[in-house]
C-alpha cells in the first residue's frame, strides 16, 4: 500500500509540474501575442498623431485619458485631440525611438523618446520628449488611458 500512494504522489507530482510548464508556456505566448498587439497599436498612434487622424485617435484614447504634457498641464481626451482637429499643431516629423514596454496583466505600459518638428499655432517647434504611456485592455479593445510626456535635451 504504501508503494502504491508512493508512486500516485511522484504521478501527481509530474502531472502539477507538466500543468505548471503548459500555462507557463500558454502565459509566455499570450504575453508575446499582447506585446505584439501593443507594438502595432504604438505604431497606429504614432501615424494617427502625425497625420492628425482624429478618427484613429478617438478610437485608441481613452474617454476619460488623463494627459499631463511636456509643460506640466493636465489634458483631457477632448482637450488632446483639439489641437488635431483645429489644425492648429501640425507634425512634419516624428522619429521615434529607444522604445521599452512591459506588461501588468491587462495593463501595459510603454516608454518611448520622439523627436519632433513641426508648428503650433503657426510656430515652428522641435522637441524631443520622452512620453511614459499607459495602455488597458477593456474586452478586445486596447486603449492609451494615461500619457505624460518629459522634455529631453535636444541634441
Amino acid at each position: 500500500m504504501l508503494a502504491v500512494l508512493g508512486s500516485e504522489k511522484i504521478f501527481s507530482y509530474r502531472r502539477y509540474k507538466t500543468d505548471i510548464l503548459i500555462s507557463a508556456f500558454i502565459s509566455l505566448a499570450e504575453k508575446t501575442a499582447m506585446e505584439s498587439k501593443i507594438l502595432k497599436l504604438e505604431e497606429q498612434l504614432v501615424a494617427a498623431i502625425l497625420n492628425s487622424d482624429v478618427e484613429v485617435l478617438e478610437e485608441l484614447l481613452h474617454d476619460q485619458l488623463v494627459f499631463v504634457n511636456h509643460t506640466g498641464a493636465i489634458l483631457s481626451k477632448k482637450e488632446d485631440l483639439a489641437p488635431h482637429i483645429s489644425h492648429d499643431l501640425k507634425i512634419t516629423g516624428l522619429a521615434v525611438s529607444d522604445r521599452q514596454s512591459q506588461l501588468f496583466g491587462d495593463t501595459a505600459v510603454v516608454v518611448v523618446t520622439k523627436e519632433i518638428k513641426g508648428s503650433y499655432l503657426n510656430q515652428p517647434f522641435e522637441s524631443k520628449l520622452r512620453f511614459t504611456r499607459t495602455w488597458k485592455l477593456y474586452e478586445q479593445d486596447w486603449k492609451v488611458i494615461a500619457v505624460t510626456s518629459v522634455p529631453l535635451q535636444v541634441g
